[in-house]
């Protein structure tokens, strides 16, 4: 898509349509066709609330369509409203097949910093209008929504080209953990991932490190291997490096990669299994986010870690009542192998402090128990470090990444202790899982290390269409906050 910004009068700029955004209480703008659309307004019931919308009758300005577009109030506009309400657009645009459009949504009003704003709306118009079709053969009866978005402003200044910049940026690298989700497991593999780790590498001059199994075992990997061990596709545990000369400070970032989960031994149901593909969503977040940082080039040091493979049932896997070695030299007793993320997880948090970082965030499709927390939007945030919480919930509220902080209830420890083992994989009770999955994480987390996991398991993969996103696709969830949250490391 062509996606621009441009100083000028909206109905002068070149394109199929028009989305002309108002505020509530038909604060319209002073043009001469204002009547027609406050009475036009009146008889569609539009008060001009967030993404509300409607189409006038006939068209304006030689030809243009003219879809009306419900801001909220002017006094609360902001990147929260514009989410809601520019996506709700695109829809319609799309709806009609328009394949180009001018929006003139007031940026300048948003009570948001004006280039957070230009960056938000064009990774909307993007996002919204990008829709996963690789495997329909039938081209001719696609439509490809919008191929030319130019968004208008008051004036053209610094922040707004690099607003853009941005937004296009971070569009693109949701886009690559998208497809990475949405994908099948019989393409997207642990070599796949590590092949596409090495072309990120080679693109930014990272440093990079893929670890076979033979290398893994070397380094006592026990509980990643463990797991793998059940598939024909072999393991690969994933390890990028970016370094900038002004940073001050290490992050680790890890995110699970289980490129198909069946749940072991102790088989998922059929119903829905298809959509374990998506057990790799963490995987697919930390890798976009090395994509988008290798061109916004945040002053911080990372590491990006993911252990890469498959949970199947065979001859080799392994079986609930196993006990296993992990690189830290703790055991785990198996009692469910479907819990399997975390103990992927456990190798992959210590291989990472053993980088020297100060931070470790993870992200990861882990628990069933999150998603009936907080259901299917919003992912859970746990961790040893309040600041660290904050500062991602904080993101979280501009990047449409939802979270919502749980508690490490140290009380619930009691329910993953093992009478023959140092810790057991899963809870002996059914509540809480989510937590008592994050304690068993916390469990490998040296003291020193700030850390903070997020709980992906609800807004990963898509059942239906909510704001940008679309139904039966991954989300590319975390990647926006991740990568504001390194962006912001520079003011350290």
């Amino acid at each position: 898509m062509k996606l621009s910004i441009e100083k000028k009068d909206y109905s002068k700029v070149k394109s199929e349509a028009v989305v002309l955004g108002v505020f509530e209480k038909f604060s319209f703008p002073k043009e001469p066709f204002c009547k027609t659309i406050e009475e036009e307004a009146k008889k569609a019931r539009f008060d001009g609330n967030v993404g509300e919308s409607f189409f006038l009758k006939g068209t304006h300005f030689d030809g243009k369509v003219v879809l009306v577009l419900g801001l909220g109030k002017e006094d609360e506009y902001s990147i929260e409203k514009i989410r809601v309400a520019l996506s709700n657009a695109v829809r319609k645009l799309k709806e009609r097949f328009i394949e180009s459009a001018v929006f003139a949504i007031h940026p300048e009003k948003s009570k948001d910093d004006f280039k957070e704003t230009i960056s938000t709306i064009a990774e909307v118009i993007v996002l919204t209008n990008r829709k996963f079709d690789r495997y329909i053969t039938d081209r001719k009866k696609l439509f490809f929504g919008l191929n030319e978005a130019i968004i208008v402003i008051k004036e053209l200044n610094k922040k707004a080209e690099e607003g853009i910049k941005k937004g296009k940026t971070l569009s693109e690298a949701v886009v690559f953990a998208r497809d990475l989700i949405t994908l099948p497991s019989n393409e997207v593999t642990p070599t796949y991932l590590a092949q596409e780790a090495m072309s990120i590498a080679k693109a930014y001059n990272f440093k990079a490190k893929i670890l076979n199994e033979k290398e893994c075992k070397k380094l006592g990997m026990n509980a990643f291997l463990t797991v793998a061990q059940g598939s024909k596709n072999q393991p690969k545990f994933i390890h990028l490096t970016y370094q900038n000369e002004n940073a001050k400070k290490s992050i680790g970032i890890i995110g699970k990669g289980l490129t198909f989960d069946s749940g072991g031994i102790s088989l998922k149901p059929a119903q829905g299994m298809g959509a374990m593909k998506s057990d790799m969503s963490g995987a697919a977040a930390v890798l976009a986010t090395m994509k988008a940082i290798g061109e916004l080039k945040p002053e911080v040091n990372v590491e990006m870690i993911i252990a890469a493979c498959e949970n199947m049932p065979s001859g080799k896997a392994y079986r609930p009542g196993d006990i296993i070695y992990t690189m830290s030299g703790k055991s785990i007793e198996v009692q469910n192998t479907d819990a399997e993320g975390r103990l992927t997880l456990a190798d992959a948090i210590t291989y990472t402090q053993k980088q020297k970082v100060d931070e470790i965030i993870d992200l990861a499709t882990l628990t069933g128990a999150c998603m009936i927390a907080l259901g299917p939007d919003i992912a859970g945030i746990m961790g040893n470090d309040q600041n660290l919480i904050n500062s991602l919930i904080s993101i979280s509220k501009k990047t449409g990444d939802s979270l919502w902080q749980l508690p490490l209830e140290e009380g619930y420890f009691r329910f993953i202790k093992s009478p023959i083992a140092d810790i057991c994989n899963n809870s002996s009770v059914r509540w809480g899982g989510a937590i008592t999955a994050g304690l068993f994480l916390k469990f490998f987390v040296e003291k020193k290390i700030k850390w903070a996991h997020i709980d992906i398991a609800g807004p990963a993969y898509r059942d239906d269409d909510l704001n940008e996103n679309h139904k039966a696709e991954g989300a590319g969830f975390g990647v926006r906050l991740l990568v504001n949250y390194l962006l912001g490391q520079k003011k350290v």
